[in-house]
């Protein structure tokens, strides 16, 4: 018995025996497709902020919609005799009422819909809220640092920002830069054409642009006991494994590791913030050959404020495990 495939991107119709519910790859035409049909649309979130505190309202309506493939068409009816097939539409209904809007949504293989009510427009005004909400660029909060602002206000539809670092904007979702690290109190008024507003608060705190600190070279001491092993170093930065040096043996000490034929995997600790509780980690291991894990000979720690604090910009740096071992140190060699 054939079936239906479906693209997982544009839903080309082909035939097809078999009833796997996932993605394949056809072999020799190299099409993705489905083996059945794909899941149903769903309406997941619909909103909607209202733009000033009296008639006539401005609407911005938004929805989100899952399972989006093939030819998805939107029809939006407004409640008051006006449509839209947009995605995301803007409406002005001219008097107050009782609006109950109806989103449905399609594609060749399903449909769904929902229906809200807008029930604030019933009132002759409506009060002015100023809400708004925002995201670090890419997720990195270091400075200088863009910020990306949503204005989520009802009942206004002129706007005020002052971003706490003397920056001003009058966009409705502005974004910005904050160029020094700092915690800015950022103020948002809404206004609406009667001259009645509204003013929220909200701090953004930008953290000091990070640091990079680089291994140029390690001297290793321990021991007479150990002169004949097979000595290498883990490095880590906090809990995360930066890279490893080569195993080597030496008759007499120190060991000399030498950036970058004796670095393995890396030797660059990125984003360093040179903060209280931040370390670098070293643990000098012992290799007993491929068959049986390593033993643990020594773990050093340094923490980054202290060089920040009592060496810095020096590039030399002797280390010490703690508590205490006689004849085992690091002397360590950092760029920046």
């Amino acid at each position: 018995m054939s079936r239906l495939r479906f693209t997982c991107t544009t839903l080309v119709m082909v035939l097809v025996v078999g009833l796997l519910v996932q993605c394949r790859k056809d072999p020799i035409k190299g099409w993705t497709y489905y083996h059945a049909p794909p899941p149903p649309l769903k309406i997941v979130r619909t909103t909607s902020l209202i733009k000033n505190c009296t008639a006539p309202y401005p609407v911005s309506f938004t929805q989100q919609t899952e399972n989006l493939i093939g030819n998805v068409r939107y029809f939006w009816d407004f409640g008051d005799g006006n449509t839209s097939t947009d995605r995301n539409p803007n409406h002005i209904y001219a008097t107050p009422g009782n609006y109950r809007v109806k989103l449905l949504v399609m594609n060749e293989i399903s449909s769904d819909s929902t229906m809200f009510s807008l029930s604030e427009l019933a009132n002759s005004s409506i009060p002015v809220n100023a809400v708004f909400g925002f995201t670090h660029f890419n997720n990195n909060n270091f400075a200088p640092n863009k910020v990306l602002f949503s204005n989520t206000s009802t009942g206004a539809n002129q706007f005020y920002w002052y971003f706490g670092d003397g920056g001003e904007s009058n966009n409705d979702n502005p974004e910005h830069v904050f160029q020094n690290a700092g915690s800015y109190n950022v103020r948002l008024r809404g206004t609406c054409t009667n001259g009645t507003f509204n003013e929220t608060v909200r701090q953004v705190f930008v953290n000091p642009a990070p640091r990079r600190v680089v291994i140029d070279s390690i001297n290793l001491m321990l021991p007479r006991a150990f002169q004949s092993n097979r000595i290498y170093i883990e490095m880590y930065h906090n809990s995360i494994l930066i890279g490893r040096t080569a195993i080597l043996s030496r008759g007499s000490y120190p060991i000399k590791f030498r950036r970058p034929n004796d670095f393995l995997g890396g030797y660059i600790f990125d984003f360093v913030q040179f903060s209280g509780n931040e370390v670098f980690k070293f643990l000098v291991l012992r290799d007993n050959g491929a068959d049986i894990p390593p033993d643990l000979v020594s773990e050093i720690l340094l923490s980054s404020s202290f060089i920040q604090s009592r060496f810095y910009p020096r590039q030399y740096f002797q280390i010490e495990p703690i508590p205490f071992r006689e004849d085992t140190f690091i002397d360590l060699y950092l760029d920046y």
